[in-house]
């Protein structure tokens, strides 16, 4: 049998179809039929999540099982894969780490180059508010006089986040070690052994897979996490909206509010006299 890829190299190619597919498959390391584990296909809808509009998710994850519907029974496809593949409408609710949980996080211990650098990519995503995608290609030329400054590969987005020496630094090392890249699904699979190694185990509800689970918070991380992160923190701390969507290099402050992990809202001086009327 022909590999997945290509499948779609050989595909009727009018719309894009087989290489919108080949180019999300391939992000997180999916390149052959015996890829398609669910570990895998959770990492693809985790990874459109953050790469496509929701819609465009359901139609990249629409194509793909018909494309497995094809071939269904010729390969060993993982229980529910069709379930796994399902993107829903329902909004997600998100968790993130707090500023003591990602201090955890940075003090774990890593175990070889390719934690080490998915460790020190995960902080400086906490820390910049940049996609993971835009952290792999930071390089020392992005800083100048403590600010970081890009341009957001996805949105095309110019930003620049204020950054202390410890972030110059980890992206000095992310920069010289970038051969221990991981793909998208191992990337993910590290962050929730570090997550777990450094006890951020607290209980939590979160919308994945078309219901809603409680889980270790650990169980729940991914690259995404950092980013989420970011822009919560800075919300809770009071930070304005608008300000932490510039940061994030949004387009619009209706996407910096849907990064927002649920939690009571920062109710300045001014706003407590005024609900409590005095």
């Amino acid at each position: 049998m022909k590999s997945l890829q290509e499948t779609l190299s050989g595909m009727e190619n009018k719309g894009g179809v087989g290489q919108t597919l080949r180019k999300h498959l391939t992000a997180v390391g999916i390149n052959d039929w015996n890829d398609l584990t669910r570990a895998n296909l959770y990492a693809l809808k985790d990874h459109l999540a953050e790469a496509v509009s929701q819609n465009s998710a359901k139609t990249i994850t629409a194509n793909l099982k018909a494309l497995l519907n094809r071939y269904e029974e010729e390969l060993d496809l993982p229980k529910a894969w069709g379930k796994i593949l399902s993107v829903r409408g329902a909004k997600p609710v998100r968790t993130f780490f707090t500023p003591e949980e990602l201090m955890r996080f940075e003090a774990v211990q890593t175990y070889n180059k390719k934690e080490t650098v998915v460790k020190i990519e995960s902080l400086v995503e906490a820390y910049t508010g940049a996609r993971i995608s835009d952290v792999m290609g930071f390089t020392e030329e992005n800083i100048k006089d403590g600010v970081l400054t890009y341009v957001s590969q996805k949105t095309n987005v110019r930003s620049s986040v204020p950054v202390s020496e410890k972030v110059m630094g980890w992206i000095k090392y992310a920069q010289e070690h970038r051969d221990n890249e991981p793909t998208l699904a191992g990337r993910n699979n590290i962050i929730r052994r570090l997550a777990q190694r450094a006890g951020i185990d607290e209980t939590v509800t979160v919308f994945r897979a078309g219901k809603t689970v409680q889980s270790p918070k650990w169980e729940q991380a991914s690259s995404h996490i950092f980013r989420i992160s970011f822009v919560t923190n800075l919300q809770k701390a009071g930070l304005d909206l608008l300000t932490i969507s510039r940061l994030a290099g949004h387009t619009q402050t209706t996407m910096t509010e849907r990064y927002c992990a649920p939690s009571a809202p920062v109710i300045n001086e001014r706003g407590m006299r005024y609900l409590l009327m005095r």
